[in-house]
């Protein structure tokens, strides 16, 4: 059994070619004003800036992001309720863990509050509870049980990868409900560097949540 820390494997802004992300909302944006002709070098944070303070962002709508998480399946249960996005998840229906290409084992990711040099017993019982698991799923494999079954007993703390791609509005949302110092301390951490991320590709659209939640990160 392996045990990881959850990252970010990517961030990928996707715009035509030649045009920033900030350029690209002001050309949508402009459209509705018809004000095309004010557009310069230089005019596109300031354009951007005021379609966020007035709320019309509708216009965030028409530029795009992917972000893949390596996480747990619990972050992956939770960012999935996110509808208005696109995702592609590893599949433990389809994935047999007993394979060379997973050398052999589940992956596992390390859990806040269950670090060993400052909870060993917690820990213990974590890693048996992992272990036990790992043992049960592949008895099941050996017993020639499909791996769309014996998935059945692997556990939350398993291993995902997931792609997630939104309009730059949705970002927001997801944003405001899981760099919240309420949410789950896995997918506040790892929405706290996207948060980061974003708001230096594109300040004027996110510089606000920055302001609010990475002051507290």
């Amino acid at each position: 059994m392996k045990v990881i820390e959850p990252y970010i494997e990517y961030i990928l802004f996707h715009r035509p070619e030649g045009l920033s992300m900030e350029e690209c909302l002001e050309r949508a944006g402009r459209t509705c004003y018809k004000s095309e002709d004010k557009i310069t070098d230089e005019s596109a944070p300031k354009f951007v800036r005021m379609l966020r303070k007035r709320g019309h962002h509708a216009m965030l709508e028409h530029a795009i992001a992917t972000v893949k998480f390596v996480a747990d399946r619990g972050l992956t249960h939770e960012l999935v309720r996110h509808r208005l996005a696109s995702f592609g998840q590893e599949s433990t229906r389809y994935c047999n863990y007993s394979k060379g290409k997973f050398n052999s084992e589940i992956t596992v990711v390390q859990q806040p509050g269950l670090e060993e040099h400052k909870f060993p017993r917690r820990r213990a019982l974590w890693v048996k509870a992992m272990e036990d698991a790992e043992r049960h799923y592949f008895e099941l494999i050996e017993a020639k049980v499909p791996p769309e079954i014996a998935r059945s007993v692997l556990p939350i703390g398993l291993k995902a990868e997931i792609v997630m791609t939104a309009n730059l509005r949705e970002w927001r949302h997801v944003f405001k409900m899981r760099c919240d110092k309420y949410a789950h301390p896995i997918i506040r951490g790892l929405m706290l560097q996207v948060l980061a991320r974003f708001n230096e590709e594109i300040p004027s659209v996110y510089e606000d949540q920055a302001e609010e939640f990475l002051k507290e990160g």
